[in-house]
């Protein structure tokens, strides 16, 4: 692990340390579950797709409505599935009172490296320097 690494994983589990903290004092137990999904959810998601694509329940046997709703809990049951930590993570950077902690974006880091060299070049008055191959648009008779 390098040096930057180290770094970030501490500075991760100091922070992790002190919301845990300020949680527990606020009276969330750190090993009870943050959310539920309960099976009238579930068939409230399926019942919607399946009439999305035309599918009412006359028309689907029960065994297969019980397999699909075993395969849905398996498929919950995967942590990727259930993208918590991205939502988390983007409940947590648009909230205001984070984003005023936040650095604000670049708006203008839409430059790439010739640009930069270019807008340094025009200001200098060294329009030459940067034309490096002399290229279709560098004059061959230019006084250098």
């Amino acid at each position: 692990m390098d040096q930057l690494t180290t770094l970030q994983h501490l500075e991760y589990l100091e922070t992790g340390f002190e919301v845990s903290k300020i949680l527990a004092h606020a009276g969330y137990r750190m090993e009870a579950p943050a959310f539920v999904i309960t099976w009238g959810q579930v068939a409230e998601v399926l019942a919607h797709t399946l009439a999305d694509h035309g599918l009412t329940s006359d028309r689907l046997d029960e065994s297969m409505l019980l397999d699909l709703v075993q395969g849905a809990q398996k498929a919950l049951e995967n942590d990727d599935v259930l993208s918590w930590r991205d939502i988390l993570r983007l409940y947590t950077t648009s909230d205001p009172e984070i984003m005023a902690f936040l650095e604000p974006p670049d708006m203008e880091d839409d430059e790439g490296p010739l640009t930069e060299l270019y807008e340094n070049a025009t200001r200098l008055g060294d329009d030459e320097a940067y034309w490096p191959d002399g290229g279709a648009s560098a004059d061959f008779f230019d006084d250098f």
